[in-house]
């Protein structure tokens, strides 16, 4: 009898554990993927991991820290705006494109290029002239001032 009432008592335990979901500040985001906690060798491998089986991330929020970079394709008009996070020995380098939600004047309001920075963004995909490609989209961007 004692061994049942201990059992029911896990039971009861382990159900209610199931449904305590994560308390968020207000404003807070749950994340479900935080790159920036990894090192550079490791976010390197989650990304190329995520770059060839896309699907188990769609629509996950994920966080990235690294370095801001972007690209301006003057011939179609479009400014394509990055984190880049190298590994460990720096030869080599990965990262995610992202769409920063809201309104944002370019250059102005976006950081100088190589500043450290940290985006939280949701993972979907997009074509482009035939390819597929990865962005964060609705992405928060944070970085320090006058960097």
């Amino acid at each position: 009898m004692k061994n049942r009432i201990i059992l029911c008592a896990l039971c009861v335990i382990i159900l209610s554990m199931s449904l305590i979901t994560p308390v968020l500040a207000e404003g807070q985001q749950f994340i479900d993927l935080d790159l920036s906690v990894m090192s550079g060798t490791m976010v390197y491998a989650q990304i190329y991991n995520m770059m060839m089986d896309p699907d188990p991330y769609l629509g996950k929020m994920i966080r990235l820290s690294g370095l801001y970079t972007y690209f301006e394709d003057t011939t179609a008009g479009i400014v394509y705006h990055a984190c880049i996070v190298p590994d460990a020995t720096a030869c080599c380098a990965q990262g995610i494109e992202f769409v920063w939600a809201g309104e944002h004047q370019w250059p102005d309001e976006y950081p100088a290029e190589g500043s450290d920075i940290l985006v939280t963004g949701r993972l979907e995909m997009y074509e482009e002239d035939g390819s597929l490609f990865l962005h964060l989209v609705d992405a928060d961007v944070e970085w320090e001032k006058g960097t």
